[in-house]
């Protein structure tokens, strides 16, 4: 008998191969072992999955440390880990759209608020009012029309594809964390690091999701502090920091955001134009 992996040489009643390690796989597949696979891997006692998110969220430096330095098996994939955040996120995000884009909105209620009383305004009402005056209002009352639809678009674009945007924005979230902390690590290490932490804040966004529609929308907006908050310990656990140096980082990670923001507005401008220019986004 020969290894389907390695093509090493078996012994005929070998479970796995001495070699690479990998199952011997006699029987073809059937729906009872993909329901019995899928209960041991996902939901078992010492399920790999939840061994990483229990550790993500007591000790997240362990996993990073030794996920880095070599210890593999024991955690689930860093991109996995964010990939099953992400999918989650998008179909509950998807089930609850309208909830969703609400919480979005709370985020500026005042401009929002103004925004539909100028598309609304009747413009006939007003009587005695300039010509200039008048194609001044109308002129605002498309625009603010105008502003709420590509705002509508946005979030139906970042609902649809959530899961997309949630790897397009790692290498942002790794440049972001290298230029706070730079040595010893490399690029490359950062983006395993951040798959892993911004992973677990898309599990802490979905808790944060249904507190915010059974207590109070602020809750899915203020919950961003908690995630920044958890970097920073994350950070500082791995680093081994003091709390003045951790402050400092916070500054220092502060103007990267600012940079970010600005690099972050610049692109979804680009991207907006490129989409509408397709015709998936419509103005």
């Amino acid at each position: 008998m020969i290894c389907k992996n390695c093509e090493e040489k078996l012994e005929n009643n070998a479970q796995f191969c001495d070699n690479c390690g990998a199952k011997v796989i006699v029987s073809r597949i059937t729906f009872k072992q993909l329901v019995t696979e899928l209960v041991i891997n996902v939901f078992g006692i010492d399920s790999k999955f939840f061994l990483t998110l229990k550790k993500m969220v007591t000790s997240p430096d362990e996993v990073l440390t030794e996920y880095l330095t070599g210890v593999r098996k024991k955690y689930v994939n860093p991109f996995a880990f964010l990939a099953i955040g992400a999918g989650l996120s998008l179909i509950i995000f998807n089930y609850f759209a309208d909830d969703f884009i609400n919480m979005q909105s709370n985020f500026r209620s005042e401009d929002i608020s103004q925004l539909r009383e100028t598309a609304n305004l009747d413009v006939s009402a007003f009587k005695n009012v300039s010509k200039e005056e008048l194609q001044k209002m109308e002129k605002n009352k498309k625009m603010a029309q105008k502003q709420l639809e590509v705002s509508e678009n946005i979030m139906q674009f970042m609902l649809r594809y959530y899961n997309l945007l949630t790897f397009l924005f790692l290498p942002f979230y790794a440049l972001l964390s290298k230029w706070t902390y730079r040595k010893p690590h490399n690029f490359g290490e950062h983006i395993v690091m951040n798959s892993y932490l911004y992973g677990l804040t898309t599990y802490f966004s979905i808790i944060a999701f249904f507190a915010a529609m059974l207590i109070h929308p602020s809750i899915y907006f203020y919950s961003i502090i908690a995630y920044i908050l958890y970097y920073l310990y994350a950070f500082k656990k791995l680093y081994k920091l003091s709390i003045g140096t951790s402050v400092l980082k916070f500054f220092r990670f502060l103007i990267g955001v600012l940079m970010f923001g600005v690099i972050l507005s610049v692109l979804i401008a680009i991207i907006v134009f490129i989409l509408a220019k397709f015709g998936l986004i419509k103005f």
